[in-house]
């Protein structure tokens, strides 16, 4: 008995499972992960005549946020007062420019703010910035 061969047809793998399961793991982590937006990361700044015009560009040094409740948070981590140095200390040795750019809410306790200002110093920053915003310009006034 002789079997007849198609020749037409070769053997194969079918992948579509694969891509199903592919998408599957896509839709799940594009389900489950979060993109919620940090409400204690929006600061309002103070207002200063005097403030400089600044760049969109983020600050080259360390960045130090002090929020109305007083959290102090360096790199989107809240830091303890009592590991506010250390964190300064390792953000400067990293970066070439030794600049500390402080952005305090305009509610935060000014205690909070000192602190913030103390711990720079004694970490040895070379500079110092306090971000404020620059309040529009009145017309009538002067």
């Amino acid at each position: 008995m002789k079997f007849s061969r198609s020749k037409g047809r070769r053997p194969g793998i079918d992948i579509s499972p694969l891509i199903d399961v592919v998408f599957q793991l896509l839709l799940f982590y594009a389900v489950t992960t979060q993109f919620v937006a940090d409400d204690r990361l929006r600061l309002k700044l103070p207002e200063a005549r005097t403030a400089e015009q600044g760049t969109n560009e983020r600050p080259q040094g360390a960045e130090v946020l002090v929020t109305e409740r007083g959290e102090t948070i360096i790199a989107g981590r809240v830091v303890a007062e009592r590991d506010l140095e250390r964190e300064l200390r390792r953000l400067l040795g990293a970066s070439a420019d030794q600049t500390v750019t402080i952005r305090g809410d305009r509610g935060a306790d000014y205690g909070a703010v000192v602190r913030v200002l103390d711990a720079a110093r004694a970490v040895g920053a070379k500079g110092i910035n306090m971000a404020a915003l620059k309040p529009p310009e009145s017309s009538g006034q002067r």
